[in-house]
């Protein structure tokens, strides 16, 4: 066999592992970020006597990973205030899926103390986990958690990020955050995605594209950027807004894309909504 057919025959190979294990290497490579959905929190926490939540926070010590991560999940669904001090206590934890697991819990629990702990966790998890603290963040009503959101994950803050992987928790964020009731986070989030396509690397820049688009999907995105076209001091954001108004098709935002169309102050971003305005659907 010669050395061309080896290597034919095992990039099939490869393929065929690669769309057992994932159900296709291209749609895990390009599937869509998205805003994630918050958990349902308990509505109160009591200190119950179940001998079953005993057991599990035990079990939370447990030397064997899997005991640990099957008790978290125990434990979220509890609804017991013994649970969230021992579960902050294993937030640390040296297995990945034992610290998802936890987070989850601590999300679902909802007591707020447990927001500060889980943000001290943030720099030193992988991409995994951080993805949870999103989802779990988002899920409490208080400013430290929404704010975590942005602050603690979407913001780059002066970073170069080159890990793709990183860039898909920060972009989850961003949506997340503009998937919220509260909009004081959504405009800042947003902005962060102007800066991502800035990026000299092909592969965030791209991140950064497909998110914006996705902002059609959120609760706030059409507003806020709306917004910045109408609010802006800087004529290139004005310019940004008014062309992404168009590509994402948000047709909430053409009241504002007609004001800037004939009154902006700068020709360039007048263009832009001029434009930007063709792409919209024809108004009913």
């Amino acid at each position: 066999m010669n050395s061309r057919r080896k290597q034919n025959i095992l990039c099939l190979v490869c393929l065929s592992v690669c769309g057992w294990l994932t159900g296709s290497c291209a749609t895990a490579q390009t599937a869509p970020v998205k805003a994630l959905p918050v958990y349902e929190q308990c509505h109160t926490l009591t200190a119950g006597t179940d001998e079953t939540v005993t057991k599990a926070i035990a079990a939370l010590k447990s030397q064997d990973a899997k005991a640990r991560e099957q008790a978290a999940k125990q434990l979220s669904r509890s609804c017991d205030s013994r649970a969230v001090e021992p579960l902050i206590d294993v937030l640390p934890d040296s297995d990945a899926d034992v610290r998802i697991a936890t987070i989850e819990a601590l999300g679902k629990l909802g007591d707020p103390n447990s927001v500060q702990p889980m943000i001290e966790i943030v720099g030193s998890s992988d991409s995994r986990v951080r993805m949870s603290l999103v989802k779990a963040f988002a899920s409490f009503k208080s400013f430290l958690g929404r704010n975590a959101v942005v602050n603690q994950i979407a913001n780059p803050s002066g970073a170069d990020i080159t890990d793709e992987n990183d860039m898909r928790v920060r972009c989850a964020a961003i949506l997340t955050a503009c998937d919220m009731k509260d909009v004081s986070h959504s405009r800042k989030s947003i902005l962060f995605l102007y800066d991502f396509q800035q990026s000299k690397h092909d592969n965030i820049r791209k991140l950064a594209d497909q998110t914006l688009l996705e902002l059609k999907n959120t609760r706030n995105g059409a507003t806020e950027m709306g917004a910045i076209l109408k609010q802006s001091n800087n004529p290139l954001l004005r310019r940004w807004a008014a062309t992404w108004i168009g590509k994402i098709g948000l047709d909430a935002a053409r009241d504002a894309l007609q004001q800037a169309a004939t009154n902006d102050a700068d020709a360039t971003v007048r263009q832009a909504a001029t434009e930007s305005l063709k792409q919209l659907p024809a108004p009913k």
